[in-house]
């Protein structure tokens, strides 16, 4: 079974966006994939789902994550590089994951 991860690097989504959401993780499991959720999905604050160390360490998790297979960004990319200065590259590099 593939395990995908599915994080928001950028803008946080919509409460109204949910049901979409929720169809994506429908049919990732419908082919047999397991789905990871980061915790900075939606909006908390504006359009922020998290600071930019929260959000890159929910990323830097999926990649440490030796189950996950694939990193699905939701986000848009307005509020991306906020996150830069946070990653550890050394573990995105150590990864088998494939960031999408």
């Amino acid at each position: 079974m593939k395990t995908v991860g599915i994080v928001a690097c950028s803008n946080g989504q919509k409460a109204e966006f949910a049901s979409q959401n929720e169809d994506l993780i429908n049919y990732l499991e419908s082919i047999g994939s397991k789905v990871i959720l980061s915790s900075c999905i939606y909006e908390k604050n504006g359009v922020f789902s998290g600071t930019g160390k929260e959000r890159a360490d929910e990323l830097i998790k999926m990649f440490n994550n030796p189950d996950v297979e694939e990193i699905y960004d939701i986000s848009g990319g307005d509020l991306a590089n906020q996150i830069l200065d946070e990653l550890d590259y050394m573990a995105i590099r150590k990864s088998r994951a494939i960031f999408w």
